[in-house]
């Protein structure tokens, strides 16, 4: 199943796409701009990841998921702990850090 990358960063989304080419995962890109409902609805079911940081994204989650997200993982600067209690409560399956993400990204895209 496909990774739905919703990141706006050009930094972490460079990190997403190498670690997928070479990994052979599938990964999807949300169109910027678009709600996060709207994005899986368009591509297809699979799993979310999004930038918690992003405006409008923690409140989409409930949304994407009856679109099709089997799975949202989420991540956010360390010292955003009030998104993280938002995200954890809106249905976020996993929240991580920035670091926890670099770290466990393989894993993730394995998954899929």
């Amino acid at each position: 199943m496909p990774v739905i990358v919703a990141v706006r960063d050009l930094v972490f989304r460079s990190k997403i796409f190498a670690a997928a080419e070479r990994l052979g995962a599938e990964v999807r890109l949300a169109p910027r701009g678009t709600p996060l409902h709207e994005a899986v609805r368009t591509l297809g079911p699979g799993t979310v990841l999004a930038d918690l940081g992003e405006p409008g994204v923690v409140a989409d989650v409930p949304a994407a998921r009856q679109a099709g997200a089997t799975r949202v993982i989420g991540f956010l600067g360390h010292l955003q702990t009030d998104l993280m209690d938002q995200a954890t409560a809106a249905g976020v399956d996993e929240v991580l850090t920035r670091g926890q993400l670099v770290q466990r990204l393989d894993g993730i895209l394995r998954e899929g």
